[in-house]
């Protein structure tokens, strides 16, 4: 059994505006997306290839004999080695954003931004 409520026009704008809010309140990066990309599939704005070649990691390289399997071993290598201290960074940019979230007048300064999120 179907019920029907009636909302008034305040009612559906508050709704609709909780829903977009929730909606808002964490952006997906597509980090894993952006770094296929880069260092996998064709990009053309790739970092270490030519526009429009095969990323950096990518088999086709070893497929055409640019690179050999221990070649691209050795890549994979540097490319973690490169993540895990950007990994490094980021924990220690957090720990010290941790710091200031305990200082006393914090939620004066950024009670409106985070009311936005």
């Amino acid at each position: 059994m179907k019920k029907r409520i009636k909302l008034t026009e305040s009612d559906l704008v508050r709704l609709v505006k909780k829903i977009v809010k929730e909606g808002n309140t964490r952006r997906e990066l597509k980090l894993r997306e952006k770094l296929n990309k880069i260092f996998f599939g064709e990009d053309e704005m790739n970092l270490f290839s030519e526009p429009g070649e095969y990323g950096y990691l990518s088999s086709e390289h070893r497929l055409s004999k640019d690179i050999s399997p221990k070649q691209r071993i050795e890549r994979i290598g540097q490319v973690i080695e490169d993540l895990e201290d950007y990994i490094k960074d980021l924990k220690y940019s957090m720990r010290s954003e941790e710091t200031y979230t305990q200082n006393l007048k914090y939620d004066d300064v950024w009670r409106d931004v985070e009311s936005k999120m």
